[in-house]
């Protein structure tokens, strides 16, 4: 019997080991399997409309907001700018400038934006091929004919019975500088007159360096800039100082009331504005004719966008010379470098300011531990195109 059993062990040691030599299948003796690597999803590629930032969704399907602000000095700090991705600026009558503030989503603005201030019609030309919605206290003469010509919706209002706007408690200030707005106003005033928010847009409204290529940001090709003037007139004055840890222009402005230079403050949150991009385009700005009163004041500014001009584009502690270009009332504004191949814009917020030709003597930048260089033109080459810069 142990003889018998010791033998169907060693029969059955056996069959296991010539089990275990039998090519498993795909191994030796057979077809390998393809190994097939899984593809990459792409990654896909979704810049903010207004910064070229990344963004959660390719583009913008909500329509942006430009809202007018009051620049006189005696209304600031202004409320809510710090939230806007672009920022205009230009001369008005009287020497003042204004501001023209792009939120891209009103229902994203946090706390009130203001003080409000009556448009003009540059500035709804720079909105209008942005498709925003153009909100304002007032208008010229000539901005309400561009808004009757082309049919384009704007909130006003003098005409619209303070929906969107209300008057805030601001001991110390004229009532001129006391109206402003915010989410709820805006979205009470567009449920009120039915105003159509989807926009659904198809690029960045500039070229701008790809956020996922260096982080964003390329170098520019000119010179160091630490130090920016702008002069619009004798007290309206803006300035730029380059914060490299930032790598942004901290913004500032010469208060006339006071002979001072002052940082330009968000009072919602008390933090100075700053840039990515700083922009300087001139332009011939002269008043409109006055045919006896009607819809031109004698004071109204006219800037000159049917042809174009030249300017400087400041970045990343850096400069370059371009050209800009807009031409009819809808067609949009591009930026060129002085060749006309297209200006790319590191990703962030941008300040454009359209400044006098008149006042491009007294423009001036500086880099580190420099002394200012002033920009010397002539006016009738500037106005042809033909002008090279220093």
């Amino acid at each position: 019997m142990k003889k018998f059993l010791a033998l169907l062990l060693a029969a059955l040691t056996l069959t296991a080991v010539f089990t275990g030599c039998v090519p498993a299948p795909g191994g030796e003796g057979g077809d390998q399997p393809e190994v097939v690597e899984p593809t990459p999803t792409p990654i896909p590629f979704t810049p903010d409309t207004w910064t070229g930032l990344k963004a959660d969704k390719a583009y913008s399907d909500t329509r942006a907001v430009a809202i007018m602000i009051n620049n006189i000095s005696a209304a600031r700090p202004q409320r809510g700018i710090s939230q806007a991705s672009i920022l205009f600026e230009s001369k008005v009558e009287g020497g003042i400038t204004r501001l023209m503030a792009i939120f891209k989503d009103h229902t994203e603005i946090e706390g009130d934006v203001g003080p409000v201030r009556s448009g003009r019609d540059q500035f709804l030309q720079w909105a209008m091929p942005m498709q925003a919605l153009y909100c304002h206290i007032g208008r010229s003469g000539i901005t309400q004919t561009y808004i009757d010509s082309f049919n384009y919706n704007d909130m006003d209002l003098d005409g619209q019975n303070r929906v969107f706007t209300y008057r805030r408690d601001r001991p110390g200030y004229k009532i001129e500088h006391t109206s402003y707005t915010n989410t709820e106003k805006l979205q009470a005033a567009i449920d009120k007159y039915g105003y159509n928010m989807d926009k659904t847009y198809g690029s960045t409204v500039f070229n701008f360096v790809k956020y996922d290529e260096n982080d964003g940001w390329r170098e520019l090709g000119g010179k160091l800039i630490d130090d920016i003037s702008i002069v619009h007139s004798e007290v309206y004055r803006t300035y730029f100082a380059y914060n490299a840890d930032a790598k942004k222009y901290m913004m500032s402005m010469y208060n006339g009331t006071k002979g001072t230079r002052e940082q330009t403050i968000d009072e919602n949150n008390g933090q100075q504005l700053g840039f990515e991009n700083v922009i300087v385009a001139f332009a011939d700005i002269s008043k409109y004719p006055y045919p006896g009163g009607g819809a031109y004041d004698p004071n109204y500014q006219k800037v000159d966008l049917s042809y174009g001009g030249l300017g400087y584009y400041f970045s990343n502690g850096r400069m370059e010379q371009i050209r800009w270009f807009k031409g009819g009332a809808t067609d949009p504004l591009v930026f060129t470098d002085m060749d006309e191949n297209p200006l790319y814009l590191n990703c962030g917020k941008t300040y454009i300011g359209f400044v006098d030709l008149d006042e491009y003597e007294r423009f001036e930048y500086a880099g580190p531990e420099e002394e200012i260089v002033e920009g010397e033109i002539d006016n009738t080459q500037a106005d042809a195109g033909e002008v090279e810069f220093e």
